[in-house]
């Protein structure tokens, strides 16, 4: 319960204007059985202007409220998959993403360092028995212009928004401490091996 009002205090500017936006696009609907019973005609219209105010902020409370709940429930999942043990032993720095926006969800992220680079951890439908763990190694494609090409080619790296690879877990191979650190080294070792550069990244912004 106390991590469900930390969002809502965190984030209570953005949950105003997803009330704000949510009632003005409910708001001229509510007059729908007004106009097919009466027409245009103005004065039924006039009088249920109250009606409808309360109708939109009742429902667009509703929204809001079921997306806090949604919100909540998927940075629980998250929590309760990253304090697995093969999360645990990479040592990685908790992140969270999607604060501010009205689209996106929260989500919470691992940003951390194996040996030689950077990797961003990320979990798509935490909520499923068997999800997917986004592996996001921090590197500069532009030093190298093939290199993005080879990763998608002959490691099935995959690009929607950022350039990484994609594995299939259930929480019971978390249990294997060494499952993902092992699986970064022999990233590591790739990337060492094509000579990738590494992003420019401040150790100490992770402390904060």
């Amino acid at each position: 319960m106390k991590d469900l009002l930390n969002i809502i205090i965190a984030e209570r500017q953005t949950l105003l204007r997803g009330l704000t936006i949510s009632f003005l696009l409910i708001f001229p609907f509510t007059f729908l059985p007004t106009i097919i019973n009466n027409g245009w005609a103005l004065q039924p219209i006039i009088q249920r202007v109250p009606y409808s105010s309360l109708y939109a902020f009742g429902f667009s409370l509703i929204v809001v409220i079921a997306s806090v709940l949604h919100n909540y429930n998927n940075l629980v999942d998250r929590k309760r998959i990253f304090d697995k043990p093969a999360f645990k032993k990479l040592d990685f720095y908790g992140r969270l993403c999607g604060m501010g926006s009205i689209v996106n969800e929260l989500e919470t992220f691992l940003l951390g360092k194996v040996d030689k680079y950077y990797y961003r951890l990320n979990i798509i439908d935490p909520d499923l028995k068997k999800f997917k763990v986004e592996i996001i190694p921090l590197i500069d494609f532009t030093k190298n212009e093939n290199l993005k090409v080879i990763l998608k080619k002959e490691y099935n790296f995959r690009e929607d928004l950022l350039v990484g690879q994609l594995i299939n877990l259930t929480e019971q191979d978390l249990e294997n401490e060494n499952l993902l650190l092992d699986r970064l080294l022999i990233l590591d070792k790739i990337l060492t091996e094509l000579r990738t550069v590494s992003l420019d990244i401040n150790e100490y912004d992770l402390d904060e």
